[in-house]
Protein backbone atom coordinates (compact mmCIF):
# COMPACT_ATOMS: atom_id res chain seq x y z
CA UNK A 1 0.00 0.00 0.00
CA UNK A 2 1.22 3.25 -0.79
CA UNK A 3 2.34 5.80 2.10
CA UNK A 4 -0.18 7.68 3.09
CA UNK A 5 0.56 11.27 5.18
CA UNK A 6 -1.76 11.98 7.55
CA UNK A 7 -0.81 15.80 7.79
CA UNK A 8 -3.71 18.03 8.29
CA UNK A 9 -2.84 21.82 8.59
CA UNK A 10 -4.15 24.07 5.60
CA UNK A 11 -3.63 27.72 6.89
CA UNK A 12 -5.02 30.11 4.74
CA UNK A 13 -4.26 34.18 4.01
CA UNK A 14 -5.02 36.54 1.54
CA UNK A 15 -3.69 40.20 0.59
CA UNK A 16 -2.51 42.62 -2.76
CA UNK A 17 -0.42 40.76 -5.44
CA UNK A 18 3.60 41.27 -4.95
CA UNK A 19 6.24 40.98 -7.76
CA UNK A 20 9.06 38.60 -8.09
CA UNK A 21 11.74 38.28 -9.79
CA UNK A 22 15.27 36.51 -9.62
CA UNK A 23 18.50 37.81 -10.63
CA UNK A 24 21.35 35.64 -9.17
CA UNK A 25 21.41 32.18 -8.13
CA UNK A 26 22.41 31.23 -4.24
CA UNK A 27 26.26 31.35 -3.23
CA UNK A 28 26.94 27.39 -1.76
CA UNK A 29 28.56 27.95 1.92
CA UNK A 30 31.01 25.27 3.37
CA UNK A 31 29.97 22.52 4.73
CA UNK A 32 31.06 24.24 8.10
CA UNK A 33 29.30 26.93 7.81
CA UNK A 34 26.13 25.15 7.20
CA UNK A 35 26.69 23.21 10.08
CA UNK A 36 26.87 26.77 11.95
CA UNK A 37 24.13 28.28 10.59
CA UNK A 38 21.89 25.51 11.53
CA UNK A 39 23.30 25.77 15.39
CA UNK A 40 22.20 28.98 15.63
CA UNK A 41 18.76 28.79 13.29
CA UNK A 42 17.08 25.67 14.90
CA UNK A 43 15.89 25.21 18.60
CA UNK A 44 15.29 21.68 19.69
CA UNK A 45 12.83 21.28 22.57
CA UNK A 46 12.83 17.84 24.39
CA UNK A 47 9.71 16.40 26.06
CA UNK A 48 9.93 13.10 27.91
CA UNK A 49 6.41 12.61 28.73
CA UNK A 50 4.77 14.42 26.36
CA UNK A 51 1.46 13.45 28.60
CA UNK A 52 2.29 15.62 30.92
CA UNK A 53 0.99 18.53 29.05
CA UNK A 54 2.21 21.41 32.11
CA UNK A 55 6.13 20.41 31.55
CA UNK A 56 8.12 22.37 30.47
CA UNK A 57 10.32 21.52 27.44
CA UNK A 58 13.98 21.45 27.84
CA UNK A 59 15.84 23.46 24.91
CA UNK A 60 19.28 21.43 23.82
CA UNK A 61 22.10 22.66 24.36
CA UNK A 62 23.09 23.38 20.55
CA UNK A 63 26.89 24.95 21.47
CA UNK A 64 27.51 21.74 23.14
CA UNK A 65 26.28 19.62 20.74
CA UNK A 66 27.97 21.36 17.93
CA UNK A 67 31.38 21.38 19.60
CA UNK A 68 30.74 17.22 20.31
CA UNK A 69 29.50 17.41 23.49
CA UNK A 70 26.34 14.93 24.70
CA UNK A 71 24.94 15.67 27.80
CA UNK A 72 21.54 15.46 29.39
CA UNK A 73 18.02 13.88 29.94
CA UNK A 74 18.06 13.56 26.30
CA UNK A 75 21.10 12.12 25.37
CA UNK A 76 20.89 9.70 28.23
CA UNK A 77 17.07 8.14 27.10
CA UNK A 78 18.15 4.62 25.77
CA UNK A 79 14.55 5.23 23.77
CA UNK A 80 15.06 8.01 21.25
CA UNK A 81 17.78 6.80 19.23
CA UNK A 82 16.13 8.15 15.68
CA UNK A 83 15.81 11.51 17.76
CA UNK A 84 19.49 11.59 18.55
CA UNK A 85 20.59 10.49 15.02
CA UNK A 86 18.63 13.52 13.66
CA UNK A 87 20.58 15.81 15.94
CA UNK A 88 23.57 14.95 15.65
CA UNK A 89 22.73 14.70 11.46
CA UNK A 90 21.81 18.71 11.64
CA UNK A 91 24.22 19.82 14.55
CA UNK A 92 27.77 17.60 14.68
CA UNK A 93 30.68 17.55 12.19
CA UNK A 94 31.01 14.64 9.85
CA UNK A 95 32.87 11.59 11.65
CA UNK A 96 30.80 11.85 15.04
CA UNK A 97 27.78 11.75 13.46
CA UNK A 98 27.21 14.66 11.18
CA UNK A 99 25.67 14.41 8.20
CA UNK A 100 27.50 17.00 5.62
CA UNK A 101 24.73 16.28 2.39
CA UNK A 102 21.95 16.65 5.15
CA UNK A 103 23.01 20.14 6.70
CA UNK A 104 23.64 21.72 3.15
CA UNK A 105 20.04 20.55 2.10
CA UNK A 106 18.45 21.94 5.66
CA UNK A 107 20.24 24.73 5.51
CA UNK A 108 19.25 25.78 1.95
CA UNK A 109 15.47 25.11 3.09
CA UNK A 110 15.85 27.39 6.47
CA UNK A 111 17.40 29.85 4.22
CA UNK A 112 14.06 30.63 2.26
CA UNK A 113 12.90 32.81 5.03
CA UNK A 114 16.56 33.08 7.34
CA UNK A 115 14.27 32.72 10.55
CA UNK A 116 14.99 30.03 13.20
CA UNK A 117 12.63 26.93 13.37
CA UNK A 118 11.56 25.37 16.48
CA UNK A 119 11.51 21.31 16.70
CA UNK A 120 9.93 19.44 19.12
CA UNK A 121 11.26 15.97 19.83
CA UNK A 122 8.65 13.70 21.76
CA UNK A 123 9.48 10.83 23.38
CA UNK A 124 6.40 8.92 22.08
CA UNK A 125 7.49 5.05 22.91
CA UNK A 126 5.50 5.39 25.98
CA UNK A 127 1.88 5.55 26.87
CA UNK A 128 0.12 6.33 23.82
CA UNK A 129 -0.25 10.37 23.37
CA UNK A 130 -3.62 12.20 24.32
CA UNK A 131 -5.68 14.43 22.77
CA UNK A 132 -4.74 16.89 24.92
CA UNK A 133 -0.46 16.47 24.33
CA UNK A 134 -1.61 16.64 20.41
CA UNK A 135 -2.66 19.93 20.71
CA UNK A 136 -0.38 21.18 23.35
CA UNK A 137 2.78 20.33 21.50
CA UNK A 138 1.27 20.74 17.99
CA UNK A 139 1.67 17.30 16.72
CA UNK A 140 -0.27 14.67 14.30
CA UNK A 141 -1.43 11.49 15.27
CA UNK A 142 -0.69 8.38 13.10
CA UNK A 143 -3.95 7.19 14.48
CA UNK A 144 -1.58 4.81 16.62
CA UNK A 145 -0.82 7.43 19.81
CA UNK A 146 2.16 8.51 18.33
CA UNK A 147 3.37 11.57 17.01
CA UNK A 148 3.17 11.66 13.43
CA UNK A 149 5.79 14.43 11.56
CA UNK A 150 4.12 17.61 11.22
CA UNK A 151 4.80 20.88 11.01
CA UNK A 152 3.62 24.83 10.22
CA UNK A 153 4.50 28.01 9.47
CA UNK A 154 4.42 30.82 12.00
CA UNK A 155 2.94 33.52 9.78
CA UNK A 156 0.37 32.18 8.24
CA UNK A 157 -0.91 30.35 11.39
CA UNK A 158 -1.12 33.72 13.40
CA UNK A 159 -2.66 34.90 10.57
CA UNK A 160 -5.53 32.51 10.49
CA UNK A 161 -5.32 32.86 14.75
CA UNK A 162 -5.86 36.89 14.61
CA UNK A 163 -8.63 36.47 11.79
CA UNK A 164 -10.45 34.27 13.84
CA UNK A 165 -9.94 36.07 16.98
CA UNK A 166 -11.08 39.75 15.12
CA UNK A 167 -14.06 37.68 13.46
CA UNK A 168 -14.96 36.35 16.99
CA UNK A 169 -14.53 39.80 18.66
CA UNK A 170 -11.51 38.22 20.52
CA UNK A 171 -8.31 39.35 22.16
CA UNK A 172 -5.75 38.77 18.83
CA UNK A 173 -3.12 36.65 20.12
CA UNK A 174 0.39 37.63 20.57
CA UNK A 175 2.16 36.44 16.96
CA UNK A 176 5.95 35.01 16.62
CA UNK A 177 7.19 37.11 13.59
CA UNK A 178 10.73 36.34 15.11
CA UNK A 179 10.15 32.50 13.83
CA UNK A 180 10.09 30.59 10.80
CA UNK A 181 7.56 28.08 12.08
CA UNK A 182 7.59 24.68 13.79
CA UNK A 183 7.90 21.22 13.56
CA UNK A 184 6.59 18.00 15.85
CA UNK A 185 8.81 14.64 15.35
CA UNK A 186 8.34 11.72 17.63
CA UNK A 187 10.69 8.57 17.79
CA UNK A 188 8.13 6.20 16.67
CA UNK A 189 8.58 7.28 12.57
CA UNK A 190 12.52 6.27 13.11
CA UNK A 191 11.53 2.67 14.11
CA UNK A 192 10.86 1.78 10.60
CA UNK A 193 12.91 2.89 7.74
CA UNK A 194 15.08 6.08 8.65
CA UNK A 195 16.07 6.98 5.75
CA UNK A 196 12.14 7.55 4.79
CA UNK A 197 11.85 9.22 8.15
CA UNK A 198 14.73 11.06 7.56
CA UNK A 199 13.30 12.91 3.96
CA UNK A 200 9.98 13.33 5.95
CA UNK A 201 12.12 15.49 7.91
CA UNK A 202 13.25 17.35 5.29
CA UNK A 203 9.65 17.40 3.71
CA UNK A 204 8.39 18.73 6.87
CA UNK A 205 10.58 21.20 7.05
CA UNK A 206 9.60 22.79 3.82
CA UNK A 207 6.51 23.76 5.46
CA UNK A 208 7.71 26.26 7.97
CA UNK A 209 9.00 28.12 5.58
CA UNK A 210 5.94 27.95 3.36
CA UNK A 211 3.72 30.81 3.14
CA UNK A 212 1.52 30.16 0.40
CA UNK A 213 -1.99 31.22 0.20
CA UNK A 214 -3.80 27.74 0.94
CA UNK A 215 -7.03 28.93 -1.06
CA UNK A 216 -9.20 27.44 1.31
CA UNK A 217 -11.87 30.07 0.66
CA UNK A 218 -12.33 27.97 -2.48
CA UNK A 219 -12.72 24.63 -0.82
CA UNK A 220 -14.87 24.77 2.14
CA UNK A 221 -18.10 22.65 1.14
CA UNK A 222 -21.16 21.31 3.48
CA UNK A 223 -19.42 23.40 6.27
CA UNK A 224 -16.39 21.36 6.05
CA UNK A 225 -12.82 22.01 4.35
CA UNK A 226 -12.25 19.87 0.91
CA UNK A 227 -9.11 20.80 0.29
CA UNK A 228 -7.34 17.50 0.57
CA UNK A 229 -11.09 15.81 -0.83
CA UNK A 230 -13.59 14.60 1.88
CA UNK A 231 -11.42 12.02 3.84
CA UNK A 232 -9.22 15.49 4.93
CA UNK A 233 -6.71 13.55 3.97
CA UNK A 234 -4.09 12.53 0.94
CA UNK A 235 -1.83 9.85 -0.84
CA UNK A 236 1.17 10.41 -2.38
CA UNK A 237 -0.36 9.10 -5.98
CA UNK A 238 -3.76 10.70 -5.12
CA UNK A 239 -4.68 13.86 -7.30
CA UNK A 240 -6.26 15.89 -4.75
CA UNK A 241 -8.72 18.78 -5.49
CA UNK A 242 -6.84 21.36 -4.38
CA UNK A 243 -4.21 22.68 -6.63
CA UNK A 244 -2.57 24.84 -3.71
CA UNK A 245 -2.66 21.69 -1.47
CA UNK A 246 -1.05 20.28 -4.04
CA UNK A 247 1.56 22.98 -4.54
CA UNK A 248 2.21 23.04 -1.11
CA UNK A 249 2.95 18.99 -0.35
CA UNK A 250 4.82 18.83 -4.15
CA UNK A 251 7.40 21.57 -2.74
CA UNK A 252 8.03 19.36 0.01
CA UNK A 253 8.48 16.05 -1.98
CA UNK A 254 10.60 17.70 -4.26
CA UNK A 255 13.16 18.39 -1.65
CA UNK A 256 12.33 14.90 -0.02
CA UNK A 257 13.63 13.13 -3.27
CA UNK A 258 16.66 15.07 -3.51
CA UNK A 259 18.06 13.41 -0.15
CA UNK A 260 16.10 9.86 -0.93
CA UNK A 261 17.73 8.25 -3.85
CA UNK A 262 15.61 5.52 -3.18
CA UNK A 263 12.00 7.07 -3.39
CA UNK A 264 12.89 9.43 -6.08
CA UNK A 265 13.45 6.27 -8.15
CA UNK A 266 10.25 4.74 -6.63
CA UNK A 267 8.07 7.72 -7.77
CA UNK A 268 9.93 8.10 -11.00
CA UNK A 269 9.44 4.53 -12.11
CA UNK A 270 5.82 5.25 -11.72
CA UNK A 271 5.29 7.84 -13.58
CA UNK A 272 7.22 5.79 -15.94
CA UNK A 273 5.26 2.91 -15.99
CA UNK A 274 2.11 4.96 -16.19
CA UNK A 275 0.99 3.47 -13.23
CA UNK A 276 -2.16 4.08 -11.22
CA UNK A 277 -3.56 7.12 -9.33
CA UNK A 278 -6.10 8.09 -7.49
CA UNK A 279 -9.18 10.38 -7.25
CA UNK A 280 -11.44 10.33 -4.49
CA UNK A 281 -15.39 10.99 -5.53
CA UNK A 282 -17.35 14.03 -3.51
CA UNK A 283 -19.70 13.13 -1.07
CA UNK A 284 -22.33 15.78 -2.23
CA UNK A 285 -23.48 16.23 -5.58
CA UNK A 286 -22.48 19.34 -8.04
CA UNK A 287 -23.56 22.86 -6.85
CA UNK A 288 -23.52 21.61 -3.39
CA UNK A 289 -22.86 24.96 -1.45
CA UNK A 290 -20.58 26.30 1.47
CA UNK A 291 -22.93 24.96 3.92
CA UNK A 292 -24.22 26.58 7.07
CA UNK A 293 -21.15 26.70 9.12
CA UNK A 294 -18.19 28.56 7.96
CA UNK A 295 -14.79 29.24 8.94
CA UNK A 296 -13.67 32.16 11.12
CA UNK A 297 -10.64 32.58 9.99
CA UNK A 298 -11.95 33.64 5.52
CA UNK A 299 -14.34 34.22 3.69
CA UNK A 300 -15.59 31.81 1.36
CA UNK A 301 -17.01 31.88 -1.47
CA UNK A 302 -19.49 29.19 -3.35
CA UNK A 303 -16.97 25.54 -3.91
CA UNK A 304 -14.81 25.29 -6.65
CA UNK A 305 -15.25 22.88 -9.36
CA UNK A 306 -12.06 20.77 -8.50
CA UNK A 307 -14.18 19.76 -5.73
CA UNK A 308 -15.88 17.54 -8.00
CA UNK A 309 -12.66 16.47 -9.85
CA UNK A 310 -14.46 12.99 -10.41
CA UNK A 311 -17.58 14.15 -11.94
CA UNK A 312 -14.96 16.38 -14.75
CA UNK A 313 -13.10 13.02 -15.42
CA UNK A 314 -15.87 10.73 -15.76
CA UNK A 315 -17.17 14.00 -18.28
CA UNK A 316 -14.03 14.03 -20.07
CA UNK A 317 -14.74 10.17 -20.69
CA UNK A 318 -11.19 9.62 -19.40
CA UNK A 319 -10.91 5.48 -18.62
CA UNK A 320 -11.67 4.52 -15.30
CA UNK A 321 -9.34 1.10 -13.98
CA UNK A 322 -11.69 -1.17 -11.77
CA UNK A 323 -9.04 -2.35 -9.62
CA UNK A 324 -8.53 -6.38 -9.22
CA UNK A 325 -9.08 -7.42 -5.73
CA UNK A 326 -10.27 -4.68 -3.02
CA UNK A 327 -9.74 -0.99 -4.49
CA UNK A 328 -6.50 0.06 -2.64
CA UNK A 329 -7.94 3.31 -0.76
CA UNK A 330 -10.99 2.07 -0.91
CA UNK A 331 -14.35 2.12 -2.70
CA UNK A 332 -14.51 5.67 -2.42
CA UNK A 333 -11.79 6.54 -4.86
CA UNK A 334 -11.61 6.12 -8.52
CA UNK A 335 -8.60 4.73 -10.11
CA UNK A 336 -6.82 5.72 -13.03
CA UNK A 337 -3.27 5.32 -15.08
CA UNK A 338 -1.78 8.64 -14.38
CA UNK A 339 -0.85 9.47 -18.20
CA UNK A 340 -4.20 8.57 -19.03
CA UNK A 341 -5.11 11.81 -17.43
CA UNK A 342 -5.52 15.02 -19.66
CA UNK A 343 -2.60 17.56 -18.39
CA UNK A 344 -4.62 19.95 -16.07
CA UNK A 345 -5.45 17.17 -14.22
CA UNK A 346 -2.29 15.43 -13.82
CA UNK A 347 -0.46 18.05 -12.14
CA UNK A 348 -3.39 17.68 -9.22
CA UNK A 349 -0.90 14.94 -8.18
CA UNK A 350 2.10 16.25 -5.73
CA UNK A 351 4.48 13.94 -6.84
CA UNK A 352 4.29 15.09 -10.65
CA UNK A 353 5.11 18.26 -9.49
CA UNK A 354 8.16 17.11 -6.78
CA UNK A 355 9.67 15.14 -9.77
CA UNK A 356 9.72 18.20 -12.20
CA UNK A 357 10.88 20.79 -9.81
CA UNK A 358 13.65 18.13 -7.82
CA UNK A 359 14.63 16.85 -11.37
CA UNK A 360 15.43 21.00 -12.23
CA UNK A 361 17.17 21.15 -8.88
CA UNK A 362 19.43 18.35 -9.97
CA UNK A 363 20.56 19.41 -13.21
CA UNK A 364 20.23 23.55 -12.63
CA UNK A 365 21.34 23.42 -9.17
CA UNK A 366 20.25 23.11 -5.64
CA UNK A 367 20.27 26.81 -4.99
CA UNK A 368 18.71 28.47 -8.26
CA UNK A 369 15.50 26.41 -7.18
CA UNK A 370 15.68 27.48 -3.41
CA UNK A 371 16.23 31.01 -4.55
CA UNK A 372 13.30 30.67 -7.19
CA UNK A 373 10.79 29.04 -3.99
CA UNK A 374 12.26 32.00 -1.91
CA UNK A 375 10.69 34.44 -4.31
CA UNK A 376 7.78 32.72 -4.96
CA UNK A 377 7.02 32.98 -1.62
CA UNK A 378 7.47 35.91 -0.85
CA UNK A 379 5.48 36.41 -3.72
CA UNK A 380 1.99 33.89 -2.55
CA UNK A 381 2.58 35.36 1.14
CA UNK A 382 -1.49 36.58 1.67
CA UNK A 383 -1.77 36.35 -1.90
CA UNK A 384 -4.61 33.94 -3.24
CA UNK A 385 -3.24 32.79 -6.63
CA UNK A 386 -1.34 29.93 -8.70
CA UNK A 387 1.39 28.72 -6.75
CA UNK A 388 1.89 26.54 -9.14
CA UNK A 389 1.96 29.07 -12.29
CA UNK A 390 4.24 31.56 -10.05
CA UNK A 391 6.46 28.78 -9.69
CA UNK A 392 7.30 28.23 -12.79
CA UNK A 393 7.49 31.67 -13.97
CA UNK A 394 10.06 32.44 -10.83
CA UNK A 395 12.12 29.85 -12.32
CA UNK A 396 11.84 30.47 -16.21
CA UNK A 397 12.82 34.34 -14.69
CA UNK A 398 16.02 32.40 -13.26
CA UNK A 399 16.89 30.95 -16.17
CA UNK A 400 17.20 34.78 -17.72
CA UNK A 401 20.38 35.21 -15.24
CA UNK A 402 18.52 39.08 -15.16
CA UNK A 403 17.56 39.58 -18.61
CA UNK A 404 13.77 40.88 -19.42
CA UNK A 405 11.32 38.09 -20.61
CA UNK A 406 11.20 40.90 -23.69
CA UNK A 407 15.07 39.87 -24.89
CA UNK A 408 13.75 36.08 -25.52
CA UNK A 409 10.41 36.64 -26.34
CA UNK A 410 9.73 36.04 -30.21
CA UNK A 411 13.60 35.19 -30.71
CA UNK A 412 14.92 31.76 -31.51
CA UNK A 413 18.72 31.93 -29.57
CA UNK A 414 21.22 29.84 -30.17
CA UNK A 415 22.76 29.53 -27.18
CA UNK A 416 22.05 27.81 -23.60
CA UNK A 417 18.37 28.35 -23.13
CA UNK A 418 17.99 27.73 -19.16
CA UNK A 419 15.06 29.09 -18.84
CA UNK A 420 12.82 27.03 -21.22
CA UNK A 421 13.65 23.75 -18.54
CA UNK A 422 11.33 24.46 -16.29
CA UNK A 423 8.81 24.49 -18.83
CA UNK A 424 9.74 21.68 -20.81
CA UNK A 425 10.10 19.28 -18.18
CA UNK A 426 6.23 20.23 -17.35
CA UNK A 427 5.53 19.03 -20.65
CA UNK A 428 7.61 15.88 -19.81
CA UNK A 429 6.21 14.83 -17.23
CA UNK A 430 2.57 15.40 -17.84
CA UNK A 431 3.69 12.93 -20.41
CA UNK A 432 3.12 14.87 -23.89
CA UNK A 433 -0.36 15.12 -23.02
CA UNK A 434 -1.04 18.49 -23.90
CA UNK A 435 -2.24 18.23 -27.93
CA UNK A 436 -2.94 22.13 -28.08
CA UNK A 437 -1.70 25.26 -26.48
CA UNK A 438 -4.61 25.71 -24.70
CA UNK A 439 -3.69 22.20 -22.61
CA UNK A 440 -0.44 23.49 -22.21
CA UNK A 441 -1.74 25.93 -20.31
CA UNK A 442 -3.85 24.51 -18.64
CA UNK A 443 -1.01 22.84 -16.70
CA UNK A 444 -0.87 26.10 -15.07
CA UNK A 445 -4.20 26.95 -14.61
CA UNK A 446 -3.65 29.27 -17.12
CA UNK A 447 -2.25 32.27 -14.83
CA UNK A 448 1.31 31.76 -16.28
CA UNK A 449 2.37 35.05 -18.50
CA UNK A 450 2.00 33.76 -21.98
CA UNK A 451 4.83 35.07 -23.16
CA UNK A 452 6.43 31.92 -21.56
CA UNK A 453 3.33 29.67 -23.07
CA UNK A 454 3.92 31.28 -26.64
CA UNK A 455 7.81 31.10 -26.79
CA UNK A 456 8.04 27.39 -25.51
CA UNK A 457 4.91 25.75 -27.51
CA UNK A 458 5.51 27.89 -30.55
CA UNK A 459 9.26 27.50 -30.91
CA UNK A 460 10.53 24.80 -28.85
CA UNK A 461 7.60 21.93 -27.75
CA UNK A 462 8.70 19.94 -31.43
CA UNK A 463 12.42 19.72 -30.60
CA UNK A 464 12.11 18.75 -27.14
CA UNK A 465 9.84 15.84 -27.62
CA UNK A 466 11.84 14.32 -30.54
CA UNK A 467 14.46 14.93 -28.45
CA UNK A 468 13.15 12.63 -25.36
CA UNK A 469 10.25 10.59 -27.00
CA UNK A 470 7.54 9.25 -24.58
CA UNK A 471 5.34 6.17 -26.58
CA UNK A 472 4.53 2.77 -26.70
CA UNK A 473 8.48 2.36 -27.55
CA UNK A 474 10.36 4.86 -25.93
CA UNK A 475 9.59 4.24 -21.68
CA UNK A 476 10.52 7.34 -19.78
CA UNK A 477 14.08 7.46 -17.90
CA UNK A 478 16.32 9.33 -16.27
CA UNK A 479 18.42 10.14 -19.28
CA UNK A 480 15.67 11.88 -20.68
CA UNK A 481 15.76 14.69 -18.43
CA UNK A 482 19.38 15.49 -19.46
CA UNK A 483 18.84 14.95 -23.10
CA UNK A 484 16.31 17.61 -23.05
CA UNK A 485 18.34 20.08 -21.39
CA UNK A 486 21.12 19.55 -24.01
CA UNK A 487 18.25 20.41 -26.54
CA UNK A 488 18.15 23.60 -24.60
CA UNK A 489 21.67 24.00 -25.11
CA UNK A 490 22.44 23.31 -21.84
CA UNK A 491 25.22 21.15 -21.79
CA UNK A 492 26.45 21.46 -18.04
CA UNK A 493 24.78 21.13 -14.58
CA UNK A 494 25.64 23.35 -12.00
CA UNK A 495 26.97 22.37 -9.09
CA UNK A 496 25.98 21.73 -5.80
CA UNK A 497 27.63 21.90 -2.62
CA UNK A 498 29.16 19.95 -0.39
Amino acid sequence: MPHRSIRMRFWPCAAALLAAAITASTVSATPEEDRTYLRNKISFRYLAQPNQTASVPVVLDNIGIWRGTETGAFWSNANIPGLKSVVRALLQEPGRGGDASLQYVASQIIKVLNKPVIIMLLDDTGPPMTGAAYGQWDACTDHHGHAWPCAFNFATHDDQLANCARELHQAVPARHDAWAGQMALGQAVFNGDTDWATSTFIHELVHTQDRSDGRAHMFWMSSRPYHYGADGTHYGVEAVPNLAATYQEGIANTLRLVVHGPRRQRMFDWFANNDIVYVEKALHPEGTGVGDTIPCDTPVIPPSDDVWLYNQLQRAGVHEIAPSGDPPAGPDYAYYRIRDLPPRFIVHNEYILALTFSEYARHMGLPRFMAALQANDATLFRVSTSPIAQLYNSLCLAGLNGRPLSSVTGVNEAGPKPYLIPLAYADYFTGYTSRSKTDYASIFENMLRPEWVDLYWDGYKDEVRAAAPIDRTHRPNFGDLTTIAITLGVNQSEPDAP
